[in-house]
């Protein structure tokens, strides 16, 4: 008797034990994925960040667990995402309302994966003669609702790369209002189906599938507008960029001309002068040479870093600051097109020469002087070296590590989001420092050993 007594406290310890061992295990796998996803979309703040995301997770779950702070279903999930948004904002970068949609995302998608599944395994169990689910089946409703969460996630930080970079505030909120109706209606709709009581089960799945595709159509709906949002970030980036594209081409057009109208000039200059060679006057000749003014002005030396695109695209942009009166000072070797390509290297140039141009215009508007700029760049062993330093008329504003655009305060600049992606394509590291004045420093490792020859 007593080795039966025995045996049996052994096997229920055994199964106990294998019962919280799954579960501590699953939870390790769900606190990490999830610390993982919010790591690659907003960033941390601290070292151990999983070690303190664990054990606040773990501090409200327990304390719903023992004091029920939340007895309904949808009035657990109010309270997990306020306790989940706080932690997060805590651990992670990110604004408020980038915070705050990221976490309502990753807690409203299971609960409608589950409206999906839920209808479908309840209409199952009443044609079986039940009553309701069975424990085994709740569980496995959960768990694919769950692994559901975790696939999403993984081809959103897969795929949607610009929602980690440019992400603005009213695009947070509109997605934030359609998820929470889609939750909300979902919720309502499982209320109203587990509501009906004595379901035939000649109608049940009248009812179920219904109600089911309702719920399907809502978590594609999610999705849509979270792709459609990127595609939306992607198309104002590539509109930005045609409009730097337009205006270059404006100058080289310009340029274009005035080369037409040299060459134009010199050939009249120089039947000039053959004319009066052979006519035998040479003073003539001498004195007609020395009218012309055929010396470049102070202020428009060619810039001539190694390539012939950066060159083209430096030229007019340096033309144009000193037009404006900004004291600009440019000393640069850039790479080849073998070591780099010549759009990754043109996107740097341009958009941080744009920057620089802008922040002192925007100094001259406010009433104060032109400002200067500052460009230095140098291949050093593999790697090249670019810093460009501008005055700034009013100190920079910055959130989460990063300068807030002065077009848009609640948006960072996209020249820098283009820089900063550039920086991330190539392996690279991006600095940018604003102590008196801004200064961007850019550090690119080169595909080849070649490098360019020197200014």
């Amino acid at each position: 008797m007593n080795t039966n007594v025995t045996e049996h406290i052994i096997y229920n310890l055994s199964d106990l034990i294998m019962h919280y061992g799954i579960l501590f295990g699953y939870s390790l796998l769900d606190i990490f994925l999830r610390c993982r996803f919010l790591k690659k979309m907003l960033g941390i703040k601290y070292r151990y960040t999983y070690l303190w995301y664990y054990l606040g997770c773990l501090f409200y779950g327990q304390m719903n667990v023992r004091f029920t702070l939340a007895g309904t279903s949808f009035g657990n999930l109010i309270y997990l995402c306020g306790c989940a948004f706080v932690l997060n904002m805590l651990l992670f970068r990110g604004n408020a309302v980038k915070t705050g949609f990221f976490t309502l995302w990753m807690y409203c998608a299971p609960e409608v994966a589950y409206g999906i599944l839920f209808p479908l395994f309840h209409g199952l169990a009443v044609v079986n003669g039940q009553t309701h689910c069975s424990y085994t089946a709740l569980k496995v409703i959960e768990l694919t609702a769950y692994l559901t969460l975790y696939l999403m996630m993984e081809l959103l930080q897969r795929n949607l790369h610009v929602l980690k970079q440019d992400f603005q505030d009213q695009d947070a909120v509109y997605l934030m209002c359609i998820i929470v109706f889609i939750c909300a209606a979902v919720d309502l709709m499982m209320n109203l189906f587990t509501g009906i009581g004595d379901m035939n089960p000649d109608t049940v799945f009248h009812i179920a599938i219904p109600c089911s595709l309702t719920a399907l159509w809502g978590e594609i709906l999610s999705i849509y507008c979270v792709v459609r949002l990127e595609h939306c970030v992607v198309e104002r980036l590539a509109k930005q960029q045609y409009q730097m594209l337009e205006r270059h081409l404006e100058t080289s057009r310009d340029q274009y001309y005035q080369l037409v109208k040299i060459r134009h000039d010199m050939k009249n200059h120089g039947l000039c002068l053959a004319q009066l060679l052979a006519d035998g006057k040479a003073k003539e000749a001498e004195r007609y040479l020395e009218q012309l003014n055929l010396h470049t002005e102070p202020g428009e030396a060619m810039i001539q870093t190694g390539s012939v695109f950066a060159d083209a695209l430096l030229n007019p942009k340096c033309l144009h600051a000193r037009k404006l009166g900004i004291d600009l000072t440019v000393q640069m070797t850039v790479p080849g097109e073998e070591q780099i390509a010549p759009a990754d290297l043109c996107c740097v140039l341009s958009n941080a020469f744009d920057n620089a141009i802008e922040a002192c215009q925007r100094g001259m508007e406010a009433g104060g002087p032109a400002g200067w700029i500052r460009a230095i760049s140098q291949i050093h062993h593999h790697y090249w070296i670019f810093e460009i330093s501008n005055s700034l008329h009013t100190p920079v504003a910055w959130q989460d590590g990063a300068p807030l655009s002065s077009k848009r305060t609640t948006l960072r600049g996209v020249g820098l989001q283009n820089i900063r992606t550039v920086a991330e394509r190539h392996g690279g590291v991006l600095d940018l420092q604003s102590k008196g004045d801004f200064t961007l420093s850019l550090m690119l490792p080169l595909t080849s050993k070649k490098s360019p020859p020197a200014s």
